[in-house]
Protein backbone atom coordinates (compact mmCIF):
# COMPACT_ATOMS: atom_id res chain seq x y z
CA UNK A 1 0.00 0.00 0.00
CA UNK A 2 2.88 2.34 0.83
CA UNK A 3 4.41 1.73 -2.60
CA UNK A 4 1.05 2.34 -4.28
CA UNK A 5 0.76 5.75 -2.61
CA UNK A 6 4.32 6.58 -3.68
CA UNK A 7 3.61 5.60 -7.32
CA UNK A 8 0.35 7.60 -7.30
CA UNK A 9 2.23 10.63 -5.98
CA UNK A 10 4.95 10.34 -8.65
CA UNK A 11 2.28 9.96 -11.36
CA UNK A 12 0.53 13.07 -10.02
CA UNK A 13 3.79 15.08 -10.11
CA UNK A 14 4.59 13.81 -13.63
CA UNK A 15 1.17 14.86 -14.95
CA UNK A 16 1.57 18.31 -13.38
CA UNK A 17 5.04 18.77 -14.91
CA UNK A 18 3.74 17.75 -18.35
CA UNK A 19 0.90 20.27 -18.08
CA UNK A 20 3.27 23.03 -17.01
CA UNK A 21 5.75 22.34 -19.81
CA UNK A 22 3.17 21.99 -22.54
CA UNK A 23 4.24 23.93 -25.66
CA UNK A 24 2.16 25.63 -28.28
CA UNK A 25 2.12 23.99 -31.73
CA UNK A 26 1.08 25.18 -35.18
CA UNK A 27 -2.61 24.32 -34.96
CA UNK A 28 -5.17 24.43 -32.23
CA UNK A 29 -8.56 22.77 -32.14
CA UNK A 30 -11.11 24.15 -29.73
CA UNK A 31 -13.61 21.77 -28.20
CA UNK A 32 -15.15 24.31 -25.78
CA UNK A 33 -17.52 21.74 -24.37
CA UNK A 34 -19.65 20.90 -27.38
CA UNK A 35 -19.37 23.93 -29.68
CA UNK A 36 -18.29 23.71 -33.31
CA UNK A 37 -14.61 22.88 -33.75
CA UNK A 38 -12.49 25.53 -35.49
CA UNK A 39 -8.83 25.21 -36.38
CA UNK A 40 -6.53 28.14 -35.75
CA UNK A 41 -3.73 28.45 -38.30
CA UNK A 42 -0.57 30.19 -37.15
CA UNK A 43 1.42 29.62 -40.36
CA UNK A 44 -0.20 32.49 -42.28
CA UNK A 45 -0.32 36.27 -42.19
CA UNK A 46 -4.14 36.22 -42.41
CA UNK A 47 -6.15 37.30 -39.41
CA UNK A 48 -6.10 34.54 -36.80
CA UNK A 49 -9.58 33.67 -35.55
CA UNK A 50 -10.13 34.08 -31.84
CA UNK A 51 -11.73 31.41 -29.69
CA UNK A 52 -15.33 32.07 -28.65
CA UNK A 53 -15.51 34.86 -26.07
CA UNK A 54 -17.71 32.82 -23.75
CA UNK A 55 -18.28 29.19 -23.02
CA UNK A 56 -21.64 27.63 -23.79
CA UNK A 57 -23.86 27.29 -20.76
CA UNK A 58 -23.61 23.95 -18.98
CA UNK A 59 -26.89 22.68 -17.56
CA UNK A 60 -24.99 20.72 -14.88
CA UNK A 61 -23.44 23.90 -13.42
CA UNK A 62 -25.54 26.37 -11.42
CA UNK A 63 -23.90 29.25 -9.57
CA UNK A 64 -26.54 29.08 -6.83
CA UNK A 65 -25.57 25.49 -5.94
CA UNK A 66 -23.41 24.91 -2.89
CA UNK A 67 -20.09 23.17 -3.43
CA UNK A 68 -19.34 19.87 -1.75
CA UNK A 69 -15.99 18.27 -0.97
CA UNK A 70 -14.02 17.61 -4.15
CA UNK A 71 -15.69 20.24 -6.33
CA UNK A 72 -14.60 23.49 -8.02
CA UNK A 73 -16.36 26.21 -10.01
CA UNK A 74 -15.76 29.61 -11.60
CA UNK A 75 -17.36 32.19 -13.85
CA UNK A 76 -15.93 33.67 -17.06
CA UNK A 77 -17.96 36.11 -19.11
CA UNK A 78 -21.56 34.93 -18.87
CA UNK A 79 -20.64 31.27 -18.43
CA UNK A 80 -20.45 29.36 -15.19
CA UNK A 81 -18.13 26.34 -15.24
CA UNK A 82 -17.86 23.61 -12.62
CA UNK A 83 -16.27 20.23 -12.06
CA UNK A 84 -14.64 17.77 -9.72
CA UNK A 85 -11.08 16.92 -8.70
CA UNK A 86 -9.10 14.03 -10.11
CA UNK A 87 -6.49 14.73 -7.47
CA UNK A 88 -5.45 17.30 -4.87
CA UNK A 89 -2.65 17.52 -2.33
CA UNK A 90 0.50 19.13 -1.00
CA UNK A 91 3.71 19.33 -3.03
CA UNK A 92 6.42 17.05 -1.70
CA UNK A 93 9.15 18.83 0.21
CA UNK A 94 7.23 22.11 0.38
CA UNK A 95 6.63 21.95 4.16
CA UNK A 96 2.85 22.28 3.59
CA UNK A 97 3.27 25.70 1.95
CA UNK A 98 2.21 24.60 -1.57
CA UNK A 99 -0.66 22.54 -2.90
CA UNK A 100 -2.40 21.79 -6.16
CA UNK A 101 -5.71 20.46 -7.39
CA UNK A 102 -6.95 19.46 -10.81
CA UNK A 103 -9.85 17.73 -12.50
CA UNK A 104 -12.32 17.73 -15.39
CA UNK A 105 -15.29 20.02 -15.94
CA UNK A 106 -18.77 18.61 -15.38
CA UNK A 107 -19.84 18.92 -19.01
CA UNK A 108 -16.67 17.76 -20.76
CA UNK A 109 -14.01 15.27 -19.68
CA UNK A 110 -11.72 16.93 -22.27
CA UNK A 111 -11.56 20.22 -20.36
CA UNK A 112 -10.80 21.07 -16.77
CA UNK A 113 -8.59 23.02 -14.40
CA UNK A 114 -5.18 22.80 -12.78
CA UNK A 115 -4.50 25.21 -9.93
CA UNK A 116 -1.21 25.39 -8.02
CA UNK A 117 -0.98 27.55 -4.90
CA UNK A 118 2.15 28.74 -3.04
CA UNK A 119 1.41 30.14 0.40
CA UNK A 120 3.42 32.52 2.62
CA UNK A 121 2.71 30.34 5.69
CA UNK A 122 2.45 26.57 6.11
CA UNK A 123 -0.87 24.81 6.57
CA UNK A 124 0.39 23.14 9.73
CA UNK A 125 -2.56 24.24 11.88
CA UNK A 126 -6.04 25.65 11.36
CA UNK A 127 -5.68 28.68 9.06
CA UNK A 128 -8.08 31.31 7.76
CA UNK A 129 -8.12 34.09 5.15
CA UNK A 130 -4.71 33.62 3.52
CA UNK A 131 -4.45 35.31 0.11
CA UNK A 132 -1.62 34.77 -2.33
CA UNK A 133 -0.91 35.85 -5.90
CA UNK A 134 1.88 33.26 -6.12
CA UNK A 135 -0.31 30.87 -8.10
CA UNK A 136 -0.69 29.12 -11.44
CA UNK A 137 -4.06 28.53 -13.14
CA UNK A 138 -4.75 26.52 -16.31
CA UNK A 139 -8.02 25.62 -17.98
CA UNK A 140 -6.86 22.79 -20.22
CA UNK A 141 -8.19 21.20 -23.40
CA UNK A 142 -7.13 17.59 -24.05
CA UNK A 143 -8.18 17.91 -27.71
CA UNK A 144 -5.84 20.83 -28.37
CA UNK A 145 -2.17 21.55 -28.13
CA UNK A 146 -2.38 24.44 -25.66
CA UNK A 147 -4.53 25.58 -22.76
CA UNK A 148 -7.80 27.47 -23.24
CA UNK A 149 -6.90 29.81 -20.34
CA UNK A 150 -3.59 30.26 -18.58
CA UNK A 151 -2.48 32.67 -15.88
CA UNK A 152 0.81 34.54 -16.26
CA UNK A 153 3.17 36.02 -13.71
CA UNK A 154 2.75 39.44 -15.37
CA UNK A 155 -0.95 39.62 -14.40
CA UNK A 156 -2.58 39.09 -11.03
CA UNK A 157 -4.32 35.81 -10.39
CA UNK A 158 -4.95 35.19 -6.71
CA UNK A 159 -6.20 32.39 -4.49
CA UNK A 160 -7.62 32.88 -1.01
CA UNK A 161 -7.63 30.03 1.48
CA UNK A 162 -10.84 30.85 3.32
CA UNK A 163 -10.22 28.03 5.77
CA UNK A 164 -7.95 25.07 6.29
CA UNK A 165 -8.95 22.66 9.05
CA UNK A 166 -5.92 20.68 10.17
CA UNK A 167 -7.91 17.81 11.74
CA UNK A 168 -9.76 17.05 8.48
CA UNK A 169 -7.11 18.33 6.00
CA UNK A 170 -9.87 20.13 4.08
CA UNK A 171 -9.15 23.45 2.40
CA UNK A 172 -11.93 25.78 1.25
CA UNK A 173 -11.10 28.72 -0.93
CA UNK A 174 -11.76 31.17 -3.71
CA UNK A 175 -9.83 32.35 -6.78
CA UNK A 176 -10.01 35.05 -9.44
CA UNK A 177 -7.86 37.01 -11.83
CA UNK A 178 -6.69 37.71 -15.34
CA UNK A 179 -5.95 34.79 -17.67
CA UNK A 180 -4.75 34.58 -21.26
CA UNK A 181 -6.31 32.84 -24.22
CA UNK A 182 -4.26 31.03 -26.87
CA UNK A 183 -4.36 34.08 -29.17
CA UNK A 184 -2.98 36.36 -26.43
CA UNK A 185 -6.28 38.07 -25.55
CA UNK A 186 -7.18 38.29 -21.88
CA UNK A 187 -10.22 37.03 -20.01
CA UNK A 188 -11.27 37.33 -16.39
CA UNK A 189 -11.98 34.45 -14.05
CA UNK A 190 -14.32 35.43 -11.22
CA UNK A 191 -16.27 33.74 -8.44
CA UNK A 192 -13.86 30.81 -8.36
CA UNK A 193 -14.53 28.39 -5.52
CA UNK A 194 -13.09 25.06 -4.37
CA UNK A 195 -13.26 22.57 -1.51
CA UNK A 196 -10.41 20.06 -1.57
CA UNK A 197 -8.89 17.39 0.65
CA UNK A 198 -5.12 17.89 1.06
CA UNK A 199 -2.91 14.94 1.98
Amino acid sequence: MKHLKRYCFFFFVLVLIILLLQNEACTKEYSFEGTNVDTMRTDTTDTIPSPPSTFPQCSLCDSSDSLTLGQWSFKTGNAYVCGTFSNSGFFAGAARTAFTFFGPSACSDDTGIVVSVYLPVPLDQDRYEITTANTAFYYYDHNGTSDIFQSRMSSVFSVTVKSYIYATHIVTGTFNGIVYKTNGDTAYISEGRFIAPLH
